[in-house]
């Protein structure tokens, strides 16, 4: 008894708070923020497309906005726009093709159609990182 009392007297010396102390039990994870910038757009990006695309060789003029944030959905979320040329599974191009990229918390989120009331007033710029993808 003596020495689990010098032991609790000694834990609470640590300087360490308990009431975030549980068995078994991770601590939980720090809150989201949805608005968080994604740094790794680009990246991200690519790396969707390559799966999303029939054919992701070859795409040609592909631009990609710099993140903004603008509401969707009834609360604020940085987006951005995608546009590209990309082939089908018969190698020919099907013509110039935008998307609205969601990102929730730095990541993408939603890769839907083209909306032309979001995707003004982006800064674009050159997006090589899919025009030489491979599958």
């Amino acid at each position: 008894m003596a020495i689990s009392l010098l032991a609790a007297w000694l834990g609470g010396c640590s300087g360490t708070s308990m009431s975030d102390f549980s068995f078994g039990k991770d601590k939980a994870a720090p809150p989201v923020d949805p608005t968080q910038f994604p740094a790794d757009y680009k990246p991200e990006i690519a790396s969707f497309m390559r799966t999303y695309l029939t054919n992701p060789t070859k795409v040609r003029d592909a631009y990609v906005g710099t993140p903004v944030l603008k509401p969707f959905g009834g609360k604020q979320q940085y987006m951005t726009c995608v546009r590209y040329n990309p082939r089908n599974s018969e190698n020919k191009y099907e013509g110039n093709t935008q998307n609205v990229v969601i990102f929730l918390s730095g990541k993408l989120n939603q890769f839907v159609p083209d909306d032309p009331q979001l995707c003004t007033g982006l800064a674009y710029q050159r997006f090589p990182e899919i025009e030489s993808m491979v599958p």
